[in-house]
C-alpha cells in the first residue's frame, strides 16, 4: 500500500514537471513570435496600411498593469511593446496589438475632442476591427 502512494505521488509529480515544461515550451514559442509582423498585418488587413511603422517588442509590463503598451512623443508613436509575462498565446498578442493599433489610429483624434483614450473615437475603430474580423 504504501508502495502505491509512494508511486501514485511520483507519478503526481512528474506530471507536474511535465506540465510546466509544457507550459514553458509554449510560452517560448509564444515569445518567438514576430509581434511587428503581426503589427503589419493588422495594419494591412484593417487600417488599408496607413499606420505608421513601429517597432512592436516583448516587454515587462508588470508594473503598469497592463497586457500591451505604445509609447508616443508628442502625439508620435515610437514603440508598442506587449507584455511576456501575461500574454501567452499568438491570438491574445494579436488582440492586444489590435487594440494598440487602435489607439495608434485614434489617438490624435482623441486628444483633439479631449476625449479619454478608451473613449468613443477609440471604441468605433475597435468596433470596425471586430467586424472586419467576423466578415473574414
Amino acid at each position: 500500500m504504501r508502495r502505491l502512494a509512494l508511486f501514485l505521488v511520483s507519478l503526481g509529480c512528474f506530471g507536474v514537471v511535465l506540465g510546466d515544461a509544457g507550459h514553458a515550451a509554449s510560452r517560448e514559442q509564444v515569445q518567438q513570435l514576430d509581434l511587428h509582423h503581426l503589427y503589419q498585418d493588422v495594419n494591412r488587413e484593417s487600417f488599408e496600411s496607413k499606420l505608421p511603422d513601429v517597432p512592436v517588442h516583448w516587454g515587462d509590463l508588470s508594473k503598469d498593469d497592463a497586457y500591451g503598451i505604445t509609447h508616443f512623443d508628442k502625439g508620435v508613436p515610437y514603440l508598442m511593446e506587449v507584455d511576456r509575462r501575461s500574454v501567452l498565446s499568438e491570438s491574445f498578442a494579436l488582440d492586444v496589438i489590435r487594440h494598440e493599433s487602435c489607439h495608434i489610429a485614434t489617438n490624435r483624434e482623441a486628444h483633439r475632442l479631449k476625449e479619454d483614450p478608451h473613449g468613443a473615437t477609440f471604441a468605433a475603430c475597435m468596433a470596425k476591427i471586430q467586424e472586419n474580423e467576423q466578415a473574414d
